[in-house]
């Protein structure tokens, strides 16, 4: 057994001579570096990469597979690990690897009041709510590609890049590795990441393609095909697991994959002429927060096998060739430019996408940035998977950029449940569930049927169906309500209840299919029934038919629909309602945020509702009272046929924190209401309010303390909407 291990340590110290022998006298062998695949764990290989920078130790090939098919095929741009490291601190990777489409991002259609979201949680099903084939669809992964690799649009191979590339990807239709060395590198980095179940498979030339680490997590045998005469291979110590951390079912799955990977990982890596293993067992594929320690542990594990990667150091003039060589081979981008192409494999789809992006574009000359902000608003307002852009300058084609969508596999259902619940003595507890859903036909562009529905206090269902022309931004939208609504009335400290069940159809017709802004004109009609409504100024509230035209407006940059932190929202309506006493309205909410400094964002808010003079029943006049209403009252405390509301506040959050979106707030602003009673005359009222939020996938939580002008002090709790 020692004379093996003799002769072992003999040949590998011959072998580190011989080596050396050749970097001295010039003629150094073809290195090639194998980058395994581990989620936020392969961040590593960026410090591997500082280390290899800083001791001279050249890369001739690079093959990477999942995490590290994206850090090697930015190296194989020309970045350096400096440059990665700086473009991996501008990824917000939460909202990159979130299943979730980020509110901004929602089309206006999905942010009316009625069926706007409180939280971010999203469930996407196919047809009859199957489940899809992956939970995120890697839009946000597509766009930082394309921008990433815009220089490279035009590759014959990956052979042509600074430094000769490959990745590997796995084919679900033959089970086999696929090694992706030409076409769309932007394409190619995203099929190698495309974490199954998690991302969705990435389609190409008749394969299903999916995580190359299915079948080959350290492409060792690639970099060798390369030409590499020495490969250099980095992976991930698997983490041993203690019995008392196996005791759940995703516990043993994991467990088995961890173990699966690592009997995979073991052949490529006996394969390797050398090896630096990378040990971080106190992190984990998702571990994105520490990318600085991530970093750190690969280049202290590079360095720790600094005595066996010395061999493969070059001179300072050697090195100098070789980073020449290097860059003479990188290209530029062009960062502005007009849209000469749109490719898509649906054809009614491109022309429509087509039309969109010449109105909206033009051919003018547009930045880079402007150019992603208006794919990224196509992508969700159209619910396709994702786009790419690339530079084209072939010859006999217009030079420009060329934006390619990936087709929609099938029909689409988005379902985001929000929370809602508010506690506060002397007033109704007021808990419900909406589930807002948007579902989109696989031929659709735009056109959809959102609907909301409403289950525990005011329960209802309301939908409609959203068709735009083409890609034009004006629309028709008919649709249907279904609600029963719950009005409070006090008398001292008694409360009674009544309710109002509503039928009813509406048609609309308008302009806006964006992000931010809509209007439409147009009317409903139903059917009303009422239960125990008083009388009010001898108006007396008669159930029956009803019918109103009118016009509707909304604008709304706001970050959340629960717990914003920046933006405006303005939503209203005005028209005319006839019925048994009919009368003119007008109704307009307004709030606006706006950050100061890194820890407070201001904010203001307003709500104006007016019949104009017109006396209004029970169940018609404005109510105030509640949460943003005068936060110190009463659920619908004040009945009112013209209130005007106004307030205004701080709200105080570290909004430079890794996750700003998930970090709780505490805020305190003060309200003011003035209220047309009737024959009650006009009374006003103020509160002064402070309170702690935490932002939830369902919606913001919060306890508040509010003060009314006689000093009477109300406690709240509450789920949903600030």
């Amino acid at each position: 057994m020692k004379l093996f291990s003799t002769i072992a340590v003999i040949l590998m110290v011959a072998g580190a001579m011989h080596l050396d022998a050749q970097v001295q006298a010039g003629s150094r062998p073809r290195v090639g570096v194998a980058l395994s695949g581990g989620g936020a764990l392969g961040l590593a290989h960026i410090g591997v990469l500082r280390y290899f920078e800083e001791h001279h130790i050249p890369i001739d090939d690079m093959a990477g597979t999942s995490m590290g098919g994206l850090v090697g095929g930015l190296y194989a741009t020309g970045m350096d690990s400096q440059q990665i490291t700086d473009l991996v601190h501008q990824i917000d990777f939460e909202s990159l690897l979130s299943p979730n489409p980020k509110f901004t991002d929602q089309p206006i259609v999905e942010k009316q009041k009625w069926n706007r979201t409180f939280g971010d949680l999203t469930f996407r099903f196919g047809k009859k709510f199957s489940l899809p084939s992956g939970l995120n669809s890697g839009e946000s992964i597509s766009l930082l590609l394309s921008r990433a690799t815009l220089a490279y649009s035009n590759l014959h191979d990956f052979d042509e890049l600074p430094t000769p590339f490959r990745c590997v990807a796995t084919d679900l239709i033959s089970g086999k590795a696929v090694v992706l060395q030409q076409g769309s590198l932007a394409l190619a980095m995203r099929a190698t990441m495309s974490i199954p179940g998690f991302f969705t498979p990435v389609k190409l030339d008749g394969m299903v393609l999916v995580d190359g680490g299915v079948v080959q997590v350290v492409p060792v045998e690639v970099a060798r095909n390369m030409g590499a005469q020495k490969v250099i291979a980095v992976a991930f110590q698997l983490p041993s697991a203690a019995p008392d951390e196996l005791t759940t079912i995703p516990d043993i799955l994991r467990r088995t994959t961890a173990i699966d990977a690592a009997q995979n990982e073991r052949a490529s890596l006996a394969a390797a002429d050398l090896v630096i293993l990378v040990d971080l067992p106190h992190l984990t594929t998702m571990s994105y927060k520490n990318s600085e320690e991530i970093i750190e542990a690969g280049y202290k594990a590079a360095q720790a096998r600094a005595a066996d990667l010395r061999a493969y150091e070059v001179s300072d003039e050697a090195w100098d060739a070789y980073l020449r060589n290097r860059m003479s081979r990188a290209r530029t981008a062009e960062r502005q430019g007009a849209v000469v192409a749109v490719a898509s494999s649906q054809k009614s789809f491109q022309q429509k996408a087509q039309e969109e992006l010449h109105r909206k574009l033009g051919d003018r000359i547009v930045p880079e940035h402007e150019l992603q902000d208006v794919i990224s608003g196509m992508v969700t307002s159209t619910a396709v998977p994702g786009a790419y852009y690339e530079w084209q300058n072939k010859p006999g084609k217009p030079e420009g950029y060329k934006v390619d969508f990936v087709p929609r596999p099938g029909d689409q259902i988005l379902v985001r449940p929000s929370l809602r619940y508010q506690w506060s003595s002397g007033e109704p507890d007021r808990g419900s569930l909406r589930l807002s859903t948007s579902a989109v036909f696989r031929n659709a562009y735009k056109s959809r049927i959102v609907g909301a529905m409403e289950i525990g206090y005011d329960p209802g269902l309301h939908a409609e169906y959203y068709s735009p022309f083409d890609g034009t931004s004006y629309f028709i939208a008919p649709g249907f309500v279904v609600q029963r609504f719950h009005d409070s009335s006090y008398a001292g400290p008694v409360r009674s209840t009544a309710t109002r069940d509503r039928v009813g159809g509406s048609f609309y017709a308008g302009f806006g299919t964006w992000r931010n802004a809509q209007i439409r004109l147009g009317g409903e009609a139903g059917h009303d029934e009422y239960s125990g409504a008083p009388a009010v100024d001898g108006v007396k509230a008669v159930g029956g038919n009803y019918a109103a035209a009118e016009i509707r407006w909304i604008f709304n940059s706001q970050d959340s629909g629960g717990l914003p932190s920046r933006g405006t929202r303005l939503e209203g309506s005005a028209g005319y309602s006839f019925r048994n006493v009919s009368y003119p309205y007008l109704e307009n909410e307004f709030s606006t945020l706006r950050p100061v400094g890194r820890f407070a964002t201001v904010f203001a808010t307003n709500q104006a509702d007016t019949s104009l003079g017109q006396k209004l029943d029970y169940f018609e006049q404005f109510t105030g009272g509640g949460m943003n209403q005068l936060a110190s009252y009463r659920y619908q405390e004040f009945h009112a046929n013209t209130l005007a509301l106004a307030g205004g506040g701080v709200l105080v959050r570290d909004r430079s924190a890794l996750h700003p979106m998930r970090t709780p707030g505490f805020a305190a602003w003060y309200e003011a209401g003035r209220f047309d009673m009737g024959s009650g005359g006009w009374q006003t009222h103020q509160s002064t309010t402070a309170g702690v939020f935490v932002p939830t996938p369902i919606g913001a939580a919060g306890v508040t303390l509010s003060v009314d002008e006689s000093g009477k002090v109300r406690f709240r709790m509450l789920v949903g909407s600030f």
